[in-house]
């Protein structure tokens, strides 16, 4: 069934009928027919509509789905006493029995469907017209009950019955249609409210299955018992016919009406019809009355007169009503608008999650939700008559302030923690007078202790304890920039040496022990106002308060610094870890930045670690050359987009012909006004400052430019260019390379890449990975520096390596029975058992020159063979 077109059902009932009548009419000659055929066309339709009703429950659309199951149950009896009444008659071919088990259930019919209209007149009839609704279906059915006493049930006194059984059915049934007409009635009068309305061909077909079901079954009681017409089969189609169009009322949409106005006219006809109904029926009654009265002659003075009594008293009645209609329509629309309005309120009071109350003008409580009552621990009838200040610190409890407040209160509860409340006031007004006050607390208690969480994530270091830079940068800045005082503060910069070697040696559970046991000294040295800071890592920052002269913060300083130079006992193992300090004063009063200001201790931390650490350095003292270095940083980027940077070239010779077979290019910064700057005073400031990838691109976009010239111009020499460990850990170097290649056009096998040692151990897979991507591409690579570092002689075999590059240290010392001769002989003999190739640096004597001959060093590069040099003069060398 699930895939019939809904727009079938009315033509198919219609022939199903119209089948049902054809085969009585055919065979009203042949009893047996007439009785096969009228018994299967009554369960075969009773089926089919118990089936529509039970569908239409089942559909998840359908709000009244229990509706439909009560009539799916009434039609379901009516099934069951069909299929007995066939069993009976067609079957075992006897007389169906009166009173039999078939009348059970077509009384149970009755009974179903009593039930599916009473749930939905709880449903759907408002508390506000269930009297008025009570009334109209009471004065209805009364009328009803009246004619079904005088012309049914009255006659059935005269008539014989052989058992009490035969009696109680024969007065059951017409109770029965007068059960299915209070439920026609029902519908009627349910038919007011606009929802309804709007389903109207659902209620019609609703009531027209009912209306046939009452006037078949009228009938057939009224033939059966009281005109002893037999002719009764003709009326069984109207029964089916009656429960098919209750059936299809399920699956009846409505058209959709598109005339707003013609609607509300046929919603103003309706509620007229339902209004006059019930005097009309009264009316009725009175002429059927008086009609029959005239016939017995019975009819007398008394009788006119209260009739006409009555009738005047009706009209009255009819005209009032129609002059109050209107009124009394918008009366019943404000009750309900009234009575959704209030259950709107009490659901918002009761089920809303935080307390809520009500205050008089004197602050006393006068209602509380079950929230508040939860919070108090407190049943409503015991809140009632106290006041609010018995349970919160607030202290303006009076109300005579009409106007709404919102503050943070503590709620003290008796048995339990206090609760923190943030709670909003509204004033009550009535007609414009101030009556009292609602009030509505959230508990905010976990928010505010997840703020503090939140809080603490943020600007508190989570392994120390101490604030993190975030927040010390805030506070710095306020103290500098937004409120200026006269006070001196110094601001240090701490950083602890080898602390990397504490985590490689002992582990990172130690380490972390350790910057925990020194945030704890810090703050243990510093005054109560100072502010102890963790950077980050294993550097820290501290602000001095409150200081009075340059003795006493060197001495504060001096202090911080005896505290973490004393020994730290770690899980058994003591350790010493001294710390570089940078320390620079301000005025509070002063125009520093804060920017400024850091990037001073910064630089005076750095100039404390490259003196060798343990000490304390004062930006003042080195005011001058840390002005030279911030100077430097500043300007470096514009010296590379300005040109000012240049490559110089250290010739590199063969050993044997003494030819130049290469050359290494060194950068030189030609700056405008402090003239030529060595690599020593800006590369490490690059390192720091984060430039030294774009200083190193730039490097090798100009090697490769000055080696593809060289290249055109005939001259067959090897370009060394220098690579700083972060530029080769960079995980785009090998990318940037490429790039270059593309660029320049130049040929990879002229260019040879010197990477420090310190670089190649850093990360050995990653650093292997590395060199064979390059030389993928063609490039050849040298070890710098060979021997300054620490790596592994085991590991060296590893590397894809081309050369290794002798420190100048080792040449200085190259003199025989000294140890930088056996290390470059120590250098040599290893890269020739290695197939490598061995430049040395530094070579700026003959005696160096003939040491390194008798060694069999391949190539050599120094001042004594040249210095480095403009790429204008190479060409003259080669």
């Amino acid at each position: 069934m699930g895939g019939v077109n809904k727009s079938y059902y009315l033509p198919g009932i219609v022939g199903f009928i119209a089948g049902y009548y054809i085969w009585l009419l055919v065979f009203n000659q042949q009893s047996e027919w007439v009785s096969w055929g009228s018994n299967l066309f009554s369960i075969f339709g009773c089926l089919f509509a118990t089936i529509l009703l039970v569908r239409a429950q089942r559909d998840p659309n359908q709000q009244e789905g229990r509706f439909f199951l009560y009539l799916a149950c009434g039609i379901g009896s009516y099934l069951i006493a069909e299929i007995i009444w066939l069993t009976y008659e067609n079957i075992l071919q006897v007389d169906v029995p009166f009173p039999g088990v078939s009348d059970i259930f077509y009384v149970l019919q009755s009974v179903f469907f009593l039930i599916a209209f009473i749930h939905l007149i709880h449903r759907h009839v408002t508390k506000n017209r269930l009297l008025s609704f009570i009334f109209d279906i009471a004065i209805v059915m009364t009328v009803a009950v009246t004619y079904s006493w005088y012309f049914l049930i009255r006659p059935l006194f005269d008539t014989p019955f052989a058992s009490n059984a035969e009696v109680m059915l024969a007065f059951a049934y017409p109770l029965c249609d007068i059960v299915l007409l209070f439920c026609m009635i029902s519908i009627y009068y349910l038919f007011e409210k606009k929802e309804w309305y709007e389903r109207r061909r659902l209620f019609q077909f609703l009531f027209a299955g009912l209306l046939l079901q009452v006037g078949a079954d009228t009938l057939f009681v009224y033939m059966t018992t009281v005109s002893g017409d037999n002719a009764i089969r003709l009326i069984d189609p109207l029964f089916i016919l009656g429960l098919l169009m209750i059936g299809v009322s399920g699956h009846i949409v409505s058209p959709v009406d598109s005339k707003e106005d013609r609607q509300s006219k046929q919603r103003i006809k309706v509620q007229v019809g339902k209004l006059f109904l019930p005097y009309l029926l009264v009316i009725l009654l009175f002429l059927t009355m008086a009609f029959y009265a005239r016939r017995d002659e019975a009819l007398n003075g008394l009788m006119i007169g209260c009739a006409v009594t009555i009738l005047l008293i009706l009209v009255r009645q009819i005209l009032m009503i129609l002059s109050h209609q209107e009124l009394i329509q918008e009366i019943h629309e404000k009750a309900d608008e009234l009575e959704v309005s209030e259950e709107r309120y009490k659901s918002l009071f009761t089920y809303h999650p935080d307390a809520v109350y009500s205050l008089d003008l004197k602050g006393r409580i006068e209602s509380a939700n079950p929230s508040f009552e939860k919070l108090t621990e407190q049943h409503a009838e015991e809140l009632v008559g106290k006041t609010y200040r018995q349970f919160t610190t607030w202290q303006q409890t009076s109300t005579d302030k009409a106007t709404a407040q919102q503050f943070e209160t503590i709620f003290q509860k008796s048995g339990g923690p206090d609760v923190l409340l943030n709670v909003t006031n509204i004033p009550i007004r009535v007609r414009d007078r101030f009556v009292g006050m609602y009030g509505i607390g959230q508990d905010i208690t976990t928010i505010r202790e997840n703020e503090l969480k939140i809080r603490r994530l943020a600007y508190y270091d989570h392994l120390t304890g101490a604030i993190n830079r975030t927040y010390f940068e805030e506070v710095l800045h306020h103290l500098i920039e937004t409120e200026q005082a006269d006070e001196t503060i110094v601001l240090c910069f701490i950083d602890l040496d080898d602390f990397k070697l504490v985590n490689d040696s002992f582990g990172h559970h130690v380490g972390d022990q350790l910057l925990i046991q020194v945030a704890k000294r810090l703050q243990e040295a510093a005054e109560p106002d100072d502010l102890v800071a963790r950077q980050g890592g294993d550097e820290f920052t501290v602000i001095l308060r409150n200081v009075t002269s340059d003795d006493q913060a060197r001495c504060r300083t001096a202090r911080l610094l005896d505290d973490l130079k004393r020994t730290y006992a770690i899980e058994g193992i003591e350790l010493i870890s001294n710390p570089s300090i940078g320390a620079v004063s301000c005025r509070r009063t002063s125009e520093k930045h804060v920017v400024t200001l850091l990037k001073q201790a910064d630089l005076a931390m750095y100039q404390a670690k490259t003196g060798g650490g343990k000490s304390i350095i004062f930006f003042e003292d080195i005011a001058e050359k840390a002005s030279y270095r911030l100077r430097l940083e500043s300007e470096l980027p514009i010296a590379i987009e300005t040109n000012q940077l240049i490559l110089h070239y250290q010739p590199q010779v063969d050993t044997v012909t003494y030819k130049m077979v290469g050359v290494e290019g060194l950068i030189r910064w030609n700056h405008p006004e402090l003239g030529m700057i060595t690599p020593n005073d800006f590369i490490p400031m690059a390192e720091e400052a984060g430039m030294i990838i774009r200083l190193g691109e730039w490097v090798l976009r100009e090697g490769f430019l000055q080696a593809k010239q060289w290249q055109d111009d005939g001259l067959n020499l090897k370009v060394g260019l220098n690579v700083s460990m972060q530029q080769f850990h960079h995980p785009t170097f090998v990318l940037t390379l490429i790039r270059l290649i593309e660029e320049t056009k130049v040929d990879p096998t002229r260019i040879d890449l010197e990477i420090t040692e310190v670089s190649a151990v850093e990360d050995i897979e990653e650093t292997v990975l590395t060199m064979n991507r390059l030389k993928d591409l063609g490039f050849t690579i040298s070890i710098d520096d060979f021997g300054t570092g620490y790596s592994s002689l085991s590991r060296l075999a590893d590397f894809p390596i081309d050369t290794l590059k002798i420190p100048r240290e080792f040449v200085e010392k190259i003199q025989p029975a000294t140890t930088g001769y056996s290390m470059i002989s120590s250098i040599i003999h290893l890269a020739k058992s290695l197939h490598l190739e061995v430049i040395a640096e530094g070579v700026e004597t003959l005696e160096q020159v003939n040491v390194l001959n008798r060694l069999e060093c391949s190539r050599m590069q120094g001042y004594y063979f040249g210095r480095p040099m403009p790429a204008e003069q190479i060409p003259a060398l080669y």
